[in-house]
């Protein structure tokens, strides 16, 4: 095994001085152009490190410059309204900017801009100018440089964390370089979670929240931004970005599309709640520096430690999934995280709390595998939101989420100032939070003097006390969160049918799309409704109590469990195909229940009015929609709920309809649309003219959507409801699309051979040349 590692990296290695200059064959990027994006990147976290922020209790412009509280508040809140203003101009720059350096690699430019930026900001003197001028003039030098610099860190965020969706128009191509990257890029963190504490300790500082400090750590920092330049210099966007025919959605309609989802208002309840949760801060910093119980060089040793342990927890993620569930990992982490900060509180005091702490910090960043968890679970409120209304609004998610939380954050963010106030910290004196006087690093802290008015362990016990009672209420949104493992397999197979329905009738299905629906109906057929298998869980454990004394003894124990598990897998494989089996059934079955007759009623009583004057039969429509059966079923339910407010939008659409068609006669030509999306684009002013007629095009068309929405939904379930009759003759075409898919995936196989064949002849010319150039 060991000599097969040797060999699989002695054979990577050799491809990588092979290919340095030159894209192996079948692919765009050589390995040089990988390992500059990857420096591009590493120098990007460090540039980015130093920014200049508003928050309560924020360790530069609070902490090490003295705001007070109200005056942070304030800011905070003139920087968010900001942010809502500059969002939508972000979005149009991003889409319309056509640089001769592409899309994304034109903002890597920003480095040595935003360097200088990062210099203006960390040596301004702002002390001078708050004790000579006034501390207005001090915030008003950070309001403007803030801004600066965070609108230009943005952009370089932007430009490279992006390229790696643009360098290559290969998939597997992109993947390969995406995990390179992350190798290299993932030493950042490691490398300033020792770096950054240490300074401290290097410096001839005070302590941490010193301009000595900022300035000295910050500033080497800052002249990594020459090494970011990499990535643009040394790299090329490949992608052709397509000439999009996306539909915008206003916030009224994205709030309307997001307002029954449920696992997006979890999310947002569990963002709303950190306010909470997160009340006690970072405990282990504030003991560092206000309380020194150890050096921070120690510090930043133990916090690297804490932090790779992470690694583990998204090795395991995917495991821990498949074997517990989301919502299972979830509470568990969530009940967890109370009795963990309890143990903070219990302990930071003791003269072991830096052993306490840093098993605590330990287990706490094992559990925090948010990054796989969270991601998967966001996977599902988009499926679940394309199951429930038919229609997949990724964007409409971020747009909403962000007003949302930040109209929440606007309330909460006074909570934690009032809290520090009555604890005696109101923001104006930060030497309340140090436990000692004049702290001499050369002393032990038995000898030091203490700081009578320091309020920093009082504090602590409140605010750990509130993240107690936090953390316990975060448990409580994720009681709710209904999608299991098995649901969302089921909700992607309903997908893939109506998908097929959808497709079949516009003449335009993909083969693979088009043989997985049927496949999905067939394995419906299959398993429905069979009773399920008992999982022989008992036999396993009466198989791992046999006897192992003898070898013969071991074989035959290892031989029983190995064909036990076998049957467990195969047990729990077929209930859960019963499972979507009975899922996809209902789906099929829908408009065959007393709620979906009534449902298919009310959807052809629209389309029959026609496309341009749908919204005549509205007080019938309102009526029908009041008369749908209620039912026990989840999701009838919620689809009542969805066609209550399409009948009631009739309203609006009729209202809309005499507003911008002066006729009343809603219509949209699509050949407007491919007209302009097949104009050419070969020259600067081509560019602009299309850009321009895809400009108008696109907002008839969203105007259209807008008014005919209640049109489209109704045509969709008329559609479903005639494919789902006809199923059987669309089932007719599988065998002929299985053959033919087959067909191409093994031409594709065919060629996947050869190409790997070229590579292996290339590389063995290349290897034979260097060789001879060596003689």
């Amino acid at each position: 095994m060991f000599k097969e590692a040797i060999t699989k990296i002695k054979g990577i290695l050799q491809d990588i001085v092979i290919y340095w200059n030159n894209p192996r064959p079948g692919e765009y990027v050589c390995y040089r152009e990988i390992v500059m994006l990857s420096l591009g990147w590493l120098a990007q976290y460090f540039v980015v490190q130093f920014s200049i922020g508003f928050n309560v209790g924020n360790a530069f412009t609070a902490q090490t410059l003295h705001m007070t509280h109200t005056e942070c508040l304030v800011m905070n809140y003139v920087c968010q309204i900001i942010g809502y203003i500059q969002a939508p101009v972000n979005a149009w720059l991003t889409d319309n900017l056509n640089s001769r350096h592409g899309k994304y690699r034109v903002y890597i430019k920003l480095a040595v801009p935003l360097m200088i930026l990062n210099l203006m900001c960390l040596w301004f003197p702002y002390e001078q100018v708050r004790d000579g001028v006034s501390r207005y003039a001090m915030i008003a030098a950070l309001f403007v440089l803030g801004q600066l610099q965070g609108y230009v860190r943005s952009w370089l965020i932007t430009g490279v964390t992006n390229m790696v969706h643009v360098i290559t128009p290969n998939t597997q191509e992109r993947a390969k370089i995406m995990s390179i990257t992350s190798v290299i890029y993932s030493n950042a963190p490691t490398f300033l979670n020792i770096y950054l504490p240490l300074m401290v300790d290097i410096l001839p500082t005070d302590g941490k929240y010193t301009m000595t400090y900022y300035r000295g750590a910050y500033t080497p920092l800052a002249l990594f931004a020459p090494l970011a330049l990499t990535a643009f210099y040394g790299t090329k966007e490949r992608l052709v970005i397509p000439k999009s025919r996306m539909e915008k959605m206003s916030f009224g309609n994205s709030l309307r599309s997001v307002m029954g989802n449920r696992i997006f208002w979890i999310k947002c309840l569990d963002a709303w709640n950190d306010f909470l949760e997160g009340a006690k801060g970072d405990v282990w910093d504030m003991l560092v520096y206000r309380a020194h119980i150890m050096k921070s060089s120690t510090y930043g040793l133990l916090n690297t430690l804490c932090h790779n342990s992470q690694l583990w927890a998204m090795i395991f993620a995917p495991k821990m999934i498949k074997t517990f569930g989301k919502k299972n990992i979830k509470v568990f982490k969530n009940i967890l995280q109370v009795f963990l900060i309890a143990g903070i509180g219990l302990t930071y005091k003791s003269r072991l709390a830096v052993v306490f702490l840093f098993v605590i910090n330990y287990i706490n960043r094992f559990i925090d595998c948010a990054v796989v968890i969270d991601k998967a679970i966001e996977s599902d409120m988009r499926d679940t939101q394309q199951y429930l209304v038919g229609e997949r609004i990724d964007g409409s998610f971020g747009l909403v989420s962000s007003y949302a939380n930040g109209a929440v954050g606007m309330l909460t963010s006074l909570f934690l100032p009032w809290v520090y106030k009555k604890c005696g910290y109101d923001g104006s004196d930060y030497s309340v939070l140090d436990v000692y006087t004049d702290y001499d690093p050369d002393k032990p802290l038995s000898e030091q003097k203490k700081n009578p008015d320091c309020v920093l362990y009082s504090m602590l016990d409140v605010l750990i006390t509130i993240s107690v009672f936090g953390a316990a209420l975060d448990i409580i949104p994720w009681l709710f969160y209904d999608v299991t493992e098995t649901g969302q397999k089921s909700m992607f197979r309903v997908i893939r049918l109506r998908t097929l329905i959808e497709d079949h009738k516009s003449g335009k299905e993909e083969l693979s799309n088009f043989v997985e629906g049927c496949e999905a109906v067939f394995s419906a057929r299959e398993y429905g409704g069979r009773q399920k298998t008992e999982v022989p869980k008992n036999e396993l454990k009466q198989a791992r109590r046999l006897p192992k004394a003898t070898a013969e003894q071991k074989a035959q124990r290892a031989a029983a469990v190995k064909e036990i598990k076998k049957n467990i897998r195969e047990a729990s494989h077929i209930n859960e195909e019963i499972e979507i089996a009975d899922f996809v059934n209902f789906e099929l079955n829908r408009f065959s229940t007393p709620f979906g007759k009534g449902q298919l009623q009310l959807a052809e009583l629209i389309v029959s009015q026609g496309s341009e004057r749908f919204y005549g039969a509205c007080d019938e429509a309102l009526r029908l929609s009041a008369l749908l059966p209620e039912s026990d079923n989840k999701e009838e339910k919620r689809w009542r709920r969805q066609e209550i407010r399409n009948a009631r939008a009739l309203k609006r659409s009729a209202r809309l309809a005499y507003k911008y068609y002066p006729d009343g006669r809603v219509f949209f030509d699509r050949a407007v649309l491919d007209e302009a999306y097949n104009m050419p684009d070969d020259t600067p002013e081509n560019k602009r003219l299309r850009r321009i007629a895809m400009r108008q095009a696109n907002r008839e068309l969203n105007r259209y959507t807008r008014v005919a929405s209640p049109y489209l939904s109704a045509l969709r379930t008329v559609r479903l409801a005639e494919g789902y009759k006809n199923i059987d003759d669309i089932l007719g075409h599988y065998d002929e699309a299985r053959l033919k898919l087959d067909s191409e995936r093994e031409l594709s196989l065919t060629e996947e051979r050869s190409l790997n064949e070229k590579r292996r002849l290339d590389a063995e010319n290349k290897k034979q040349q260097r060789k001879i150039k060596k003689r």
